[in-house]
Formats: structure tokens, sequence, C-alpha cells
């Protein structure tokens, strides 16, 4: 298998010349190509990006069409954390090892399994498996072990789809991590498992900057990280979700051609393909807090959804209702969930930010914010809301 590699100033030419020819005014004979069905290559997706002359609004119509018609059909997960614990450097994120202000916890099995009744009683049917990232080492085992438990947990309950967030794994580990979990007659894990690895930036000079350098540092190990896909693959995970931290890097362009290279490469595997786009917003103890601005959000999620129609653009609670309703027609996810530790009641959810890895900006209950997209005519898999949910007064 080919593995993942990123040459940085082939992506930085690209970038500058989708820049020129979108100062050329290319942009509009590109979005009548598109509007025509006719497929684009990422240059000139990444032009139609930096067009200013091509409206937002324009945009978001674009990546409408090349949508399946009628209601939109969407996906949904809820974050499930079960430790807050990390041995990570990162700089924007309140969970990195020296933040000293954050208050440090760890679910044992038992809670685990409590939450995961929780989530299956609120109707919810997909679930992502988070924790820190560790180094090499007993506490390392031991985290993998218990996330691989969560793992088997959720499928013993009935989830129809677990996220795996818990950082790069060598080989060896795949093999610990999905022992026993059935697989096809192909040798392909067999139930919807989704391994869960962001970039966070695919600029090394960003990456090198946020992610720290210290050796034993679990995530400073760029090209290790970038391959964690290739890994999944050949352990016979069949679905992967890359993502961009946006506001890391100023270079949009640079950051959706490079991501898109790496999506094509996903693709190219055979694999199921989840694209995440979270803004960077507020941590415990950290600096850096501003994301991108809206309108430049909303324009890489179109140019994403347009320029992947196989692929799931997914966005979180991260963003506001407002955004939500925007964004509604032109993605295949959203998902709504707290950031804490094991945060989950009979109907609500803890959203405290000394004990979270970032601020959410849509604290309500998932039952409400499914509930609109609901309203609004959207089909939602992996949510099956509860009978005796009240979701007039959830909201």
């Amino acid at each position: 298998m080919v593995q993942f590699t990123i040459d940085s100033s082939a992506i930085a030419a690209q970038a500058e010349d989708a820049g020129e020819r979108a100062a050329r005014g290319d942009a509009h004979q590109l979005a009548s190509a598109l509007e025509r069905g006719e497929a684009l290559d990422d240059l000139a997706v990444a032009t139609l990006f930096l067009a200013r002359d091509v409206s937002t609004d324009q945009l978001v119509d674009l990546a409408r069409s090349r949508r399946p018609a009628g209601a939109p059909q969407l996906e949904t997960f809820s974050p499930l954390y079960f430790s807050n614990e990390c041995d990570g450097e990162c700089r924007m994120c309140g969970m990195r090892e020296g933040n000293a202000g954050l208050r440090r916890e760890t679910a044992d099995a038992s809670t685990i399994r409590g939450q995961l009744d929780t989530l299956t009683q609120r109707g919810m049917r997909g679930v992502a498996v988070l924790s820190g990232e560790y180094r090499h080492g007993e506490r390392r085992q031991r985290m993998l072990a218990r996330a691989a438990e969560a793992t088997r947990d959720a499928l013993d309950r009935g989830f129809t789809h677990v996220l795996i967030n818990v950082g790069s794994l060598e080989k060896e580990e795949y093999g610990d991590f999905l022992a026993g979990i059935p697989r096809d007659e192909q040798g392909a894990i067999a139930p919807h498992l989704t391994m869960c690895t962001f970039q966070e930036t695919y600029d090394p000079a960003t990456y090198a900057k946020f992610m720290g350098s210290t050796p034993d540092n679990p995530r400073c190990d760029y090209g290790r990280r970038l391959q964690n896909f290739d890994r999944a693959a050949a352990a016979g995970i069949r679905s992967a979700n890359p993502g961009v931290l946006l506001g890391l890097s100023p270079d949009l362009a640079y950051e959706f051609l490079a991501l898109s290279s790496h999506v094509r490469h996903l693709e190219s595997l055979g694999l199921q393909v989840y694209i995440s786009l979270p803004r960077l917003r507020k941590a415990n103890g950290a600096e850096h807090k501003a994301g991108v601005s809206d309108d430049d959000f909303t324009r890489v999620v179109a140019v994403l959804s347009a320029g992947f129609p196989d692929a799931k653009v997914v966005i979180s609670t991260r963003e506001t209702p407002e955004m939500q309703h925007r964004l509604l027609p032109i993605i295949g996810v959203l998902t709504a969930g707290s950031p804490g530790v094991a945060p989950y009641g009979a109907a609500d959810a803890r959203f405290e930010l000394e004990a979270s890895q970032f601020e959410v900006a849509d604290q309500r209950p998932f039952e409400a914010i499914l509930g609109e997209c609901l309203d609004a005519g959207a089909r939602i898999d992996g949510y099956e809301p509860a009978p005796q949910t009240d979701l007039a007064s959830a909201r």
C-alpha cells in the first residue's frame, strides 16, 4: 500500500496558482461548469473558494445542486470522552499536558457503559469514543485498552456507527484494538467503525508551532499522524475521518488543497470518507481563540461539499444554531453533544470549560438540535427520537 505524503512546496504553488486564476476572473466559468454537473479538479475548486466575485450564497447553491435531490440526508453521532488526560503539548487545546488549570477526569469502564446506556435511551445510535493521546508505555496501553472496550460496548448496545478518536495507532496496536470485532469475507471490519485523526493543519511549519516538538510527544511526528489512515486501512477499517482545525493556519487555500489531496488518496483506497471542519474555539488556558470568519467557514464547507459529493462533510455544535441552519442542506453530518468527560444525564449534559477540550457554541440537548433538523425536513441516520422525549420542552 502506498503511504500518503504531502509535498508542501507543490501544494503552496497550487494555492498561489489558484489565487492568480481567481484574480483573472476564471471562477465564473468554473462555477458554470460545476453547475452543469462537470467534475472539477482541486485547483479549480480552490479557485472558486478564493474568487470573491463568486458570492458565498452562489457557492452554497452550487454545493446544494451536487447533493441528492429531496430532503437533506444527514448522519449524527455524539462525542463521548472517557478521559481528558493527555501527554500532548498542543498549544490550542485545553487538554494539553502543561495546562494546570484543567480539571482532569477519567471515567472507569462502568461509567462509560452507563453513558452508552443513557445515549441509547435518548435515541442516539452513533457515538465517538474520545480521549487524550499518550506516550508509549503502560498508560498508553491502558487507555487504548479502555477505548477498545468502549468500542465493543457500543457495538454490543446496537450503536450503528462508532468513531474512534484516540490519536495515531501503530500496526501492532491496531491488531490489539480490533481483536474479536467481526470481519467480512474479505477481512474488512464488518461494523461501521471510523478512524478519526485530524491533522489539524497540513502545513508542516504551523503543525510544528502548535503541536510541539518534544520527541516523546505523541503528536509531534507530522508524518506518523498523516499516515495513520493508511495503517487503519491495512488493519481492515473501511471508514476514515480526516479534518482541519480552521484558524490555525491563515492560508485556507493551502489547507483546502492539502486536505483534498488526502481525501482523494483515502477514496482511492476504497474508504468511506468523512471530512471534519472544526473551527478554533476558546479553550481552557489557551491563547488562541479566533477561528476563521463565518463567511470563510461557509465557503470552505461549500467547496468541499461540491468538490467531494461522495464524502460527508461534518460540522458540530461548535457552530451556532444559525450556522447549522444555513449549512444543513450541504453537510453530511451534524454532531451534537459535550466535550466533557462522561457528561450525559437523562435529558442534558455538562459543558464546563474548566474540564473540557474546547468551548461549545450550542449547548442545548441534542434532542432539541436534531429535532429542529427533523422539523426542517431532514432525515437523520444514527438517531431515533425516544417516544417519551418532549422536544418542545427540550428546546
